[in-house]
């Protein structure tokens, strides 16, 4: 409920406000209640359904928190130690007890009975979940969560000096847009030398991973860790097969077009040879300086929203408003960003690392995107329907860092960086692509080729490195090189959790083509994707957005054809 513009929890229908998830002691007596409860008909099962996904809200609000506060305080050990306990005492624990909940809706004589327009995609999730489950499993589900926090905790306490200051690994990015070659250079190197020290413990922490994770997928009957998160993340609409012939469409069609953006930036350069440290200086020898505050950062976001959809706006505001934004790197703070729905509230809170460049802009306003999202599924009365797979929740984060683009004037006011800006979005949109491959094909080989070593590890990661580089000279940096990986978190925290960035940066440029052509039409399917959260397929989701779920090299070539041209008419 919103109310003078704070964000406040929603009335609960079924539990007391009074009741607290962090005590197992309660939260076990309320399951327990579900396990002895009576279904006599449609109704009562449809309540039953109801009533189980309030109390999930009320667990994942509280996961929420702790989630939070830990990364916001990755120094301070208790943060941690908070979360998890909670996950290990609580989350875990109730695992059995949602197996044999959706056992009992599944094996109810009166599922027949419910409406097939309302919950077959229930049905079809929690049925995939019941086939993934093993009791077996729940332990070694904590010890690798326990394991997968630990990198945030190193990366969060890395830090160097630079030019006499104490600098974190993210503050060190701003010099990579400097104009003296020597420095970024300099900056760059300390940076991989900063990474090599961990690098033992880095490989060390993901073999223990990797083990588990292995473990898990041998206990629920699966030859490969890759087979089972296929499953487990419920791509249900595509392929492992599917997503190799992506890759190739991707080196086969986006390579080239990076290679001719790079070409022309070494030119302009004015390099013999373009390094990594050359990759994200501006050309023209100017960096956008997009805000001096945190708050005039987050105010002239609200503006832009304002403009694409006055509620947009307005809730931004409230999430300001209501602390629920954290957004300015400092020690101590775990690296990365995301959105974190906050279930009972109907709302969201965003974590960010900015330091004061476009990028930071980007990445708030696509974390506002799933923050629309978030707010849009609000009402969902079924817990599966508001949890989202990554092919929607980064369609809706991307789409909203096009669909602002026209409205970046509000942090440029010249009109030539105004159209810088536009043109680093339009760039950037293909650009990412060849990184995302070469994450998803280097955990693709892992988890396919169990018995590796981490010598063999990383020889393989150079030659994804290798397979698509994009006109970038890495002579002379081969240990850089082979260590790269060590800094994208996904690898050790959410596994195969990447590959839907480039599924979902397709979609949103679909979508941002159909705004430029129908305006108010294209916002209208846009906000209808966002309302339905994942009560359908996702293809059947994308169709509501007004695009096509397709990955194939003519739609990727049509993508591109399309980035051309609007980079042309600027």
């Amino acid at each position: 409920m919103l109310t003078d513009q704070i964000i406040e929890k929603r009335k609960r229908r079924y539990f007391s406000e009074d009741f607290r998830a962090d005590n197992w002691y309660d939260v076990e007596n309320e399951l327990k209640n579900f396990e002895n409860q009576e279904i006599n008909s449609k109704e009562d099962l449809e309540t039953l359904i109801e009533k189980y996904s309030e109390l999930v809200y009320i667990i994942e609000e509280t996961y929420a928190w702790k989630y939070i506060k830990m990364t916001c305080n990755a120094d301070k050990e208790q943060y941690s130690k908070a979360f998890n306990e909670f996950y290990a005492e609580v989350v875990s624990k109730s695992q059995p007890y949602d197996f044999r909940f959706k056992k009992k809706v599944y094996e109810s004589p009166y599922k027949t009975e419910l409406s097939q327009e309302k919950y077959s995609h229930f049905i079809k999730i929690i049925s995939n979940d019941i086939e993934l489950f093993r009791e077996e499993n729940i332990p070694l589900m904590v010890k690798e969560n326990e394991l997968s926090n630990k990198y945030g905790k190193i990366m969060s306490k890395l830090t160097l000096e630079f030019e006499g200051e104490e600098k974190t690994l993210i503050q060190m990015k701003k010099y990579q847009k400097d104009p003296d070659r020597n420095k970024r250079e300099r900056a760059w190197r300390l940076v991989c030398e900063k990474i090599t020290e961990k690098t033992d413990e880095f490989n060390k922490l993901f073999d223990g991973l990797k083990e588990i994770r292995i473990k898990i997928a041998q206990n629920a009957g699966f030859n490969s860790y890759r087979d089972y998160m296929h499953r487990a993340k419920g791509r249900f609409d595509y392929t492992p097969e599917d997503i190799f012939k992506f890759h190739k469409s991707v080196e086969k069609i986006v390579i080239p077009f990076v290679k001719e953006l790079n070409k022309k930036r070494k030119e302009k350069l004015n390099v013999k040879r373009l390094r990594p440290w050359d990759i994200d200086v501006d050309i023209d020898g100017k960096t956008l300086k997009p805000f001096d505050s945190e708050d005039e950062f987050v105010d002239k976001a609200i503006r832009i929203l304002d403009k694409i959809k006055p509620e947009f706006g307005e809730k931004l505001k409230m999430m300001k408003k209501s602390g629920f934004l954290d957004l300015q790197n400092r020690k101590g703070k775990a690296p990365g960003g995301y959105n974190f729905p906050l279930a009972e509230h109907g709302a969201a809170f965003i974590f960010m690392n900015a330091v004061g460049l476009n990028s930071d802009v980007r990445t708030l306003l696509h974390e506002a995107g799933h923050a629309m999202h978030s707010f849009a599924k609000a009402d969902k009365k079924v817990s599966q329907y508001k949890n989202t797979p990554s092919e929607l929740a980064e369609l809706a984060s991307m789409a909203m860092e096009l669909l602002t683009l026209e409205y970046l004037d509000e942090y440029y006011k010249e009109e030539e960086d105004f159209k810088k800006a536009k043109r680093e979005q339009l760039e950037g949109t293909i650009q990412f692509l060849p990184w995302a491959m070469i994450v998803d094909a280097f955990q693709q080989w892992v988890y396919t080729n169990p018995d590796h070593t981490q010598e063999e590890r990383t020889e393989y990661f150079k030659t994804l490195m290798d397979r698509f580089n994009e006109g970038v000279d890495w002579s002379g940096l081969d240990g850089e090189k082979g260590e790269r990986w060590l800094k994208q978190l996904h690898i050790f925290e959410v596994p195969f959790y990447y590959i839907e960035y480039a599924i979902s940066q397709l979609g949103a440029i679909a979508i941002y083509k159909n705004y430029k052509k129908n305006g108010a039409k294209a916002i209208e399917q846009y906000e209808d994707f966002l309302k339905l959260g994942y009560s359908k397929s996702v293809n059947d989701i994308y169709e509501t957005a007004g695009i096509r779920f397709d990955f194939s090299e003519d739609y990727i070539k049509e993508i591109v054809e399309f980035i051309k041209a609007e980079l042309e008419s600027i």
